[in-house]
Formats: structure tokens, C-alpha cells, sequence
């Protein structure tokens, strides 16, 4: 009988019962695939699976799923995962930032850890370099979601296709009235990015709720068991880089794009991206947040690795 040690962490929160909450096995080197597969579809959460490296330049190695399938990378496991490895004490966070390298199927990714003895982790970590891809007709979106195309533009700007990680439908929204209560279409949203080959589809507005927010979001998967994600780390990147390629806030050097999101499923949420310039071409696309464990506790089972070896 394996005994595994389990988090729940609430991403993108500091408080519980917020933010986006994803399951932690801090310690999976006896697990193998198929026990992964069966630990995601028994929790109903992605989950994070924390390794030793394979890579000799990397400090751990993280590996996510959801049901029955492993995705390249998630912003929100990834940040869960750092702060329930500094719940346990694996790592120390420090004053002045400790900076670690985490490894996953998206590459090696630079973390910075940093907070006071005792008090909440802020954890910043890198993302994939954008990748922008094809304008996506208005008309097309706006038939998927039933809106007025004449909605879905910001100054000059529409549908997009970008990816921190994964393919993204990002779609600038004029009016956030349009995102408020239950979408209809969600079977036609699913069509348009089955077409499109994206893996989910944002929508992105200049109006918030709270005045020191730069965009208002909602970030839409409907192909998962669950339709819609509080907060998507590689959705928020995608949004950052969109808004600073097509000048939709004050370009510099450094530029910090804070988005809202949560609240069409109760869990109002912040996050924190900062986009770094070099040569008027983005540079470097970073994501930060702190976390909450809200759960410890362990999984019992018997591994299917444990049975194959006395087979």
C-alpha cells in the first residue's frame, strides 16, 4: 500500500477558499504514469507532480495533469507546487529572492522565491516566450458566443491567436457586460478552437472592477471537465504579451500588467505579469502570486508500479 503525501493549494491567493486550486504530490519519484493518471482522475484537479530533475541544471522537476492527459505546462500548478515545497521546507525563500530552476516538458524555467521567515511566499516565475500567430476573424468569434462582433475589438485590435506555453484564442471584449453571467455556446466555442487548434479561448476587457487593474478576464477551457479556470498562469501571460505587442497600455522597459478574474465563479482573483522589452521586441514574460495551502493530508493506494514489480 502506498502512502503518498497530498496539498491542496490555493494559486494566485493568500488567503484560502480563493485563487485557483490545484493538487500537489510533493513527492511522486515511486509513482509512475499510470498511477499519475489515476491520482488526477480521483482528485477532479490538475495536479502537480513534483521529481527529482533529469536535467543537471534544474533543482526539481515538475510534471502536470488533468483526468487523463499531461499538459506541457500550467502557471497556476506550477506556482502551487512552490509554495507547498516551501510549506515543507524543501525550500527557504529569502529576503533578496533565492532563484531556482524548475524543470517541465516547456523547458527550464527560471523561479525567484522571496518573503520573510514566517510569512506568505512570493513566488515570480518565467513563462514561455510568446508566439503570435494568426489574426481570427471577428465575425467567426463572435458567432461562437453569440455576441455583436462590433464587441469584440479594442481600438484596432481583435481576436488573436497567442501562446506562453499553449495556443490561445485571445479576444479583446469593449463592453464587460458581455462577460458577465453564463456564456451560451460552449459547444460552438469548443468548435472554433477545435478548428483553430488552440486550447483555449480568453476574453480580455480595459473595463474592471477595480481601478488599480489593467484588464478584466476570463479565461475559458471547454473541452476540460471543467469549463472555465479561475486563473490560468499561461492564459494571464498571453494577455500580458497581447496587450503590450498591440500598445493597449504604457510601453517601457519593464511593463507590469495586472489582470482580474474569478468572479463569474465566485473565487475573485488578482494576478501579476511584468513583461520585459529588449530592442522594442518582448524579451521575457514573467508571472507572480503568493499561495495558500489549504489541505494536508495523503493518498492511499496500492501503486501500479508496486504491483508490476513483484509481478
Amino acid at each position: 500500500m502506498a502512502v503518498i503525501p497530498l496539498h491542496i493549494v490555493d494559486a494566485f491567493a493568500d488567503q484560502p477558499f480563493a485563487g485557483n486550486p490545484a493538487a500537489i504530490i510533493p513527492n511522486a519519484a515511486g509513482l509512475d504514469e499510470e498511477d499519475m493518471v489515476r491520482i488526477s482522475e480521483e482528485l477532479g484537479l490538475e495536479v502537480g507532480f513534483v521529481l527529482p530533475p533529469d536535467d543537471r541544471g534544474a533543482d526539481v522537476r515538475l510534471r502536470f495533469f488533468i483526468d487523463r492527459n499531461e499538459d506541457t505546462l500550467s502557471g497556476h500548478v506550477l506556482l502551487a507546487s512552490l509554495v507547498s515545497m516551501v510549506d515543507r521546507g524543501i525550500f527557504r525563500p529569502m529576503a533578496e529572492g533565492r532563484l531556482l530552476h524548475v524543470e517541465t516538458l516547456a523547458g527550464v524555467l527560471e523561479v525567484c522565491l522571496s518573503g520573510a521567515p514566517g510569512g506568505p511566499v512570493r513566488v515570480e516565475f518565467e513563462m514561455p516566450n510568446p508566439r503570435f500567430g494568426e489574426p481570427v476573424s471577428v465575425d467567426e468569434v463572435a458567432g461562437a458566443l453569440d455576441v455583436p462582433s462590433e464587441l469584440l475589438r479594442v481600438g484596432d485590435f481583435g481576436p488573436q491567436r497567442v501562446s506562453c506555453g499553449f495556443d490561445q484564442l485571445i479576444v479583446p471584449v469593449a463592453d464587460r457586460a458581455v462577460m458577465r453571467g453564463s456564456l451560451r455556446g460552449l459547444d460552438r466555442i469548443q468548435v472554433l478552437l477545435d478548428e483553430r487548434g488552440a486550447a483555449g479561448l480568453v476574453l480580455m476587457c480595459p473595463e474592471t472592477h477595480s481601478e488599480s487593474a489593467d484588464f478584466h478576464c476570463r479565461f475559458l477551457h471547454p473541452g476540460d471537465r471543467r469549463a472555465e479556470d479561475v486563473a490560468s498562469g499561461t492564459c494571464i501571460a498571453a494577455v500580458a504579451a497581447y496587450a503590450v505587442k498591440h500598445d493597449l497600455v504604457p510601453l517601457a522597459e519593464e511593463v507590469r500588467v495586472i489582470t482580474e478574474h474569478g468572479h463569474s465563479l465566485g473565487r475573485p482573483t488578482r494576478a501579476e505579469a511584468t513583461v520585459r522589452m529588449l530592442d522594442d521586441q518582448i524579451h521575457r514574460v514573467t508571472l507572480a502570486g503568493s499561495g495558500a495551502v489549504v489541505m494536508r493530508g495523503t493518498l492511499q493506494f496500492t501503486s501500479l508500479s508496486g504491483l508490476q514489480a513483484q509481478a
